[in-house]
């Protein structure tokens, strides 16, 4: 065999290899990197979710006026009103003569009558009973509600997972599971997952009868929200999973609790 054969089997060898290769390795690096890459997401919580947003504004720009708002102090301190001054009064000193000392001693006996004359204390009238019916008020709840919470723990002692899960039920009736400050360890396609069941000790308590996912897990440390389906009826028992679809790996369980 020439050796211009032997090279181009040679070339050929090597060509096929790398192309071989190349899925191998893109695999590879899908599996590996969300475990050490992380993805943070922080979304605030939707004070906006009811509001109607004008055209010339965003979502994003309506939820940050609402919690500049909020931020702000409703204090109003008014100062207080200041009395007007008495208006002055001017009296006219009217000159009298003199008093006559005959009329005067007239007038002292009379005074002196008059101060004689006994009438009895006029009896005073007892002001009636009122009676006043005690009325309590109470207020309707505004704004969300909570409904159940939770806090994620481990999936076993590699896929790790802490942070506080959430459900609220806003003024308009909608439900949203909330993830606040999580930090979950990283993996291909992480799904979070409601599950009827109490606990998760495993996969096979996951995707039970019942179970509803709500799609891709938007980043593995920070808050975020995720909106439950209309008309959604939310289990007396359940759990929020963050799941690994391919592999069916439990990375964190939160155990929901009513509030």
């Amino acid at each position: 065999m020439s050796g211009r054969v032997r090279f181009y089997r040679r070339r050929g060898f090597i060509i096929g290899a790398v192309l071989a290769a190349i899925p191998i390795l893109a695999l590879a690096w899908w599996l590996a990197s969300p475990l050490f890459i992380d993805r943070v997401v922080d979304e605030p919580f939707p004070r906006a979710a009811m509001a109607v947003v004008p055209d010339d504004m965003t979502m994003e720009q309506v939820e940050q006026i609402m919690t500049e708002a909020e931020a702000e102090d409703a204090t109003v301190d008014e100062p207080m009103p200041q009395m007007p001054e008495p208006a002055a009064v001017t009296t006219a000193a009217a000159a009298d003569p003199p008093p006559d000392p005959a009329t005067a001693e007239a007038e002292t006996e009379g005074e002196a009558e008059d101060a004689t004359v006994d009438e009895p204390m006029p009896e005073t009238t007892e002001p009636a009973a009122v009676t006043t019916a005690a009325v309590t008020t109470t207020a309707p709840p505004s704004g969300p509600t909570l409904l159940a919470q939770g806090v994620f723990v481990d999936g076993d002692s590699f896929h790790t997972a802490s942070g506080d899960v959430k459900v609220y039920r806003l003024e308009d009736g909608a439900l949203v599971l909330r993830l606040e400050d999580i930090k979950v360890k990283n993996g291909p396609d992480l799904n979070v997952i409601v599950t009827p069941s109490p606990t998760v000790a495993g996969r096979g308590d996951v995707r039970v009868e019942g179970h509803l996912d709500l799609g891709d897990l938007k980043g593995n440390i920070g808050s975020q929200n995720y909106d439950l389906p209309a008309g959604y009826d939310l289990p007396d028992e359940f759990s929020v999973v963050v799941f690994c679809v391919p592999f069916q790996v439990v990375f964190g369980s939160a155990e929901m609790r009513p509030a």
